[in-house]
């Protein structure tokens, strides 16, 4: 409809620029022309908000849909939310020291998983403008099944990771889009993000813990309110 109409009005100037009368005013047809298309672009798109797709576009990600939080899928819109002005307590494990393998190591793991093991989920953090604090206290934390029962699945984390992965600090040759994308997409397990949903509306301080899951390379995420993590989880 939109398409016919401002066909038609086209057309019609088009007709009346040929009328001789109408000719010699043709700075005021044609500005007629540009007003009356301003306008009727303007009052359709306003009729028709509702009916547009919201996408959402957090900072270096790719698009998203509403519909993907509501399927479990794709947790990072929301996080990135949660994240921001929080003070986050993550593990201090990074592994970037124990390069040189040039396959797998004795656990099974491939050498770009001590690569990308906790500096990319810090890159996240901070990207989410979280305040990290790394606590030594919470290295080689491991969750136990009934830990684990606090927290709630939001989906996968390898799409988010993959977009972080250019930012870390590493620059060999195969530090570009590429590689990491595949690495998260194809390569590792199905590394997902955990959610603890007591007293998080009021918390300002969270704990991000990483446990290594049964496949090669997959770490899963878990986020809860530090206080409830303290007194409830870990006890």
């Amino acid at each position: 409809m939109k398409i016919i109409i401002a066909g038609a009005l086209t057309l019609a100037v088009f007709v009346a620029l040929h009328i001789p009368i109408l000719k010699k005013r043709r700075g005021i047809v044609l500005a007629f022309y540009a007003v009356a298309m301003i306008l009727f672009f303007g009052i359709y798109n306003f009729r028709t908000l509702g009916n547009i797709i919201k996408m959402y576009h957090p900072t270096n990600q790719s698009m998203y849909q509403p519909e993907f939080l509501e399927g479990g899928e794709f947790p990072d819109p929301f996080l990135k939310e949660l994240l921001k002005g929080k003070t986050v307590y993550t593990p201090d494990d990074s592994l970037l020291d124990t390069f040189g393998f040039e396959n797998y190591d004795e656990n099974g793991d491939y050498w770009l998983y001590h690569y990308y093991h906790a500096v990319n989920m810090w890159s996240f953090l901070e990207l989410a403008k979280a305040d990290v604090i790394k606590d030594t206290a919470l290295n080689d934390t491991l969750l136990t099944d009934e830990q684990r029962s606090y927290f709630s699945d939001l989906g996968r984390a390898n799409d988010m990771l993959r977009y972080i992965f250019p930012l870390s600090p590493y620059s060999d040759e195969w530090g570009n889009g590429f590689y990491p994308y595949w690495f998260y997409s194809t390569f590792i397990g199905d590394s997902r993000v955990y959610l603890c949903t007591e007293g998080l509306t009021d918390a300002k301080e969270l704990i991000v813990l990483w446990q290594h899951e049964d496949f090669h390379d997959t770490d899963s995420y878990y986020i809860a309110p530090k206080d409830y993590y303290d007194t409830v989880i870990s006890k």
